[in-house]
């Protein structure tokens, strides 16, 4: 019995030896990042999910310590990710795989710095896999060295040319730079009335380079550059900023602006990765496309005014080259709601030279400033965008909303406070003769400062119009206003118009606005109208039928370009989705509301913007993601709520991102209960139809799960929502 039993325990011992010893890490360096990328195989007999603990140790220490990964996943899936996932792979190690039995699975390291010795690494590499019980599956252990001596950190800011302007020792007096070398942390705050000054490092890098940032936030740019970019990065993650050749260039530093003030900055490092001709080909060839698609971008400088001091009339000139390297073909540049206050030098209506309040934030707050105010008091907004749109190669359009009065605040205007027998509700009706001369006396001022074409916006300001003729008037009267100056002018006048796509509804409590007003046959037929952008409402109709606006505009002169709103689709990979959806449709390009979103956003944001242009550009997106799909880790990931503290309001839609996994059949359970069954992509819960407006009940907590196809099986994951809790007050 006892020979037996050892027997049993050295057949068990050496079987655990060979599952713990077998197939030694593949450690690669990636070129561009320096990151390292830890490959292992997952045991063949491993559960659907495991646990996988990474840590590291300086050679032959073993004094083990967490290291900073994360799985192998889509730039899609890293911005889908909740804190609490990025928390465990930066802080603890560890990440979870699903339906890896048998396959290869990669984690990406950073050794930077705690790895990382003069450039170089090497150091003990350990995986762990692990059952969720805690039990052992396999362990591997493996030596990772890695030169990365060429690449420069920029982590020692006491190097600046200012030398004056950074101290270690700050006092509330200076206006001073911190330099937290204890940290190697550069921080800047000497409250929102004092600006500190800008800074400048000195570079000495010849060729290109990849440039990542690692920042809590701050403003970046070379001494080439005509733009700062604003810069932060996730979770102790650098973000890649751009690459570039970066000859005789320093690296300025400046302080970012929010609201009535200077708001605080940080700046952690800065790593410049040199680029072999390969790579940065590589890099490059994902924009090499035919030019094919046309993207226009609304642009509203009022709320870029909210964060930004701007008080010279190059800053808009700079901003602007945003759109150029974004490769946009038209910026739709906001002046006025009819109604309301101008942003632009008006002398027909009243401008908008003093403080506002802008749109309910996040944390449930109304932002106040008087950054748009002081924009109108020091420069011609309108005047510098056409001026510098002319430059740069970009068209340009005076972008109108059909109304929006903003009654009893402070961006309501003279003409709306003048005539409340002319408002239904807070929007001007256009059904008053008076109104449409209003309206086109303000068209008619713009076409005078030298504005190239005209945009009016109905999709947000529907109610305006009570019947199709109503609106047709309108822009028959338009259209004769543009012919008479591009009479004058020897060159055609575009119009640009936004609506309600097919089934896009006003809200409830109003009867007037409904999708089946805007004519836009008609338009097309007339030649009133060159775009014809059908829009969706926020959250719902993002993936509006485009059929009709291509019959109605097939045989005339009018573009077809569905608006694809910059806030309503994650990007990359749910908003690439649906613009490939598009362009095979046969539409002529598209039109992105709000574009400012994605072009001085994130530059990941704006690196997905550069692909619209191009429909072989987006199609290479999608080709690549299909090679890659089947290395990366298996998950179902889903988009968040715009306000956490409140959960998910009506109007908001859950949407399912796959990863690792192919895009086919997907099913949605609420409380157990089948909502959606897809056989393939876009995925969502419940439908965007408003009739889904309560699938997730207010004020309640529900469990989804999600369930997408894998092979013989399914892979499931569940997520807890929580409806629209009420307003919290104060």
């Amino acid at each position: 019995m006892i020979k037996t039993l050892r027997l049993i325990l050295a057949v068990v011992f050496l079987g655990a030896c060979a599952r713990v010893g077998a197939d030694d890490l593949r450690i690669t360096t990636d070129p561009l990042t320096r990151y390292l990328h830890i490959s292992y195989r997952v045991p063949a007999d491993a559960p659907n999910e495991v646990s996988v603990a990474c840590a590291w140790a300086p050679a032959t220490t073993y004094r083990w310590r967490p290291a900073r990964v994360r799985p192998f996943v889509s730039e899609t899936a890293l911005a889908l990710t909740p804190d609490s996932d990025w928390d465990r792979w930066t802080r603890l190690g560890r990440v979870t795989e699903r339906h890896a039995a048998g396959l290869e699975r990669t984690v990406v390291f950073d050794p930077y710095p705690e790895a990382q010795r003069d450039g170089r690494v090497d150091i003990d590499l350990r995986v762990r896999v692990t059952a969720l019980d805690g039990a052992l599956l396999s362990e591997r252990v493996q030596r990772a060295q890695a030169d990365n001596s060429d690449v420069v950190y920029l982590a020692d800011f006491s190097g600046v040319f200012q030398q004056h302007a950074v101290t270690t020792t700050p006092t509330p007096e200076a206006a001073q730079w911190h330099w937290r070398a204890e940290t190697g942390e550069l921080y800047g705050n000497a409250g929102r009335n004092r600006a500190l000054p800008q800074l400048s490092h000195p570079l000495d890098l010849k060729g290109r380079y990849a440039a990542f940032v690692k920042a809590g936030s701050v403003n970046l740019r070379f001494t080439g550059d005509e733009r700062c970019d604003r810069l932060s990065s996730r979770h102790g993650w650098p973000t890649l900023w751009r690459w570039d050749a970066m000859d005789r260039q320093h690296l300025v530093i400046q302080q970012p602006h929010a609201y009535n003030g200077w708001a605080p900055a940080s700046l952690d490092y800065a790593k410049f990765v040199p680029l072999s001709d390969a790579l940065a080909d590589e890099l490059d060839s994902r924009f090499r496309g035919e030019r094919d698609k046309f993207v226009a971008g609304y642009w509203e400088p009022y709320s870029w005014a909210f964060h930004e001091n701007i008080q010279e009339p190059l800053e808009h000139r700079a901003v602007l080259t945003a759109f150029r390297d974004a490769r946009f073909s038209l910026v739709d540049s906001q002046v006025n709601r009819f109604g309301s206050k101008a942003v632009f030098e008006t002398r027909v209506a009243d401008q908008l030279l003093h403080n506002t309040q802008g749109d309910r934030r996040r944390d449930e707050s109304i932002p106040v400033t008087d950054g748009v105010g002081k924009m109108q008091q020091f420069t011609n907004a309108l005047d510098a965008t056409v001026r510098y749109t002319h430059e740069l190669g970009l068209q340009c359009h005076a972008n109108f909303g059909a109304s929006a009065s903003y009654v009893g605040t402070p961006l309501q205007g003279a003409f709306s406070k003048s005539h409340p027998q002319w408002l239904h509700g807070s929007q001007l009706r256009f059904e008053v003769p008076e109104v449409r001369a209003h309206a086109l006396a303000l068209v008619r001022e713009a076409l005078d400062i030298g504005a190239p074409g005209i945009s009016i916006d109905f999709m947000r300001y529907s109610f305006t119009i009570p019947d199709v003729e109503t609106c047709n008037t309108f822009l028959r009267e338009l259209r004769a206003l543009a012919d008479a100056y591009a009479r004058k002018r020897g060159k055609h006048v575009p119009i640009l118009v936004q609506f309600p796509g097919q089934g896009v509804l006003p809200p409830r409590q109003f009867k007037r606005g409904s999708w089946n007003l805007f004519d836009y046959a008609t338009w097309a037929k007339e030649g009133w109208v060159d775009y014809l952008c059908p829009s969706n409402d926020d959250e719902r109709h993002l993936h509006l039928d485009v059929a009709p606006y291509l019959e109605a505009a097939r045989g005339t002169q009018a573009k077809v370009l569905p608006n694809v709103t910059a806030a309503g689709l994650k990007r990359p990979g749910l908003y690439l989705w649906r613009i490939r959806q598009l362009y095979e449709a046969g539409v002529d390009g598209i039109y992105i509301y709000q574009s400012d979103q994605c072009v001085l956003g994130r530059p990941t944001d704006r690196r997905c913007a550069r692909l619209l242009a191009s429909s072989e550009d987006v199609q290479r997106w999608w080709r690549e993601d299909a090679r890659l799909r089947p290395r990366r880790s298996k998950g179902i990931y889903i988009t968040r709520p715009s306000r956490p503290p409140r959960g998910w309001r009506p109007r908001e839609r859950v949407r399912v991102w796959l990863e690792g996994l192919e895009m086919g059949r997907v099913e949605m359970y609420l409380d157990g209960k089948l909502v959606n069954r897809y056989a393939g992509p876009p995925y969502l819960l419940g439908t965007e139809e408003r009739a889904s407006d309560r699938v997730i009940p207010a004020n309640r907590e529900v469990e989804l799960k999600v369930r997408a196809r894998d092979g013989d099986g399914w892979l499931e994951q569940r997520f807890a929502l929580h409806g629209e809790r009420p307003r919290r007050t104060k």
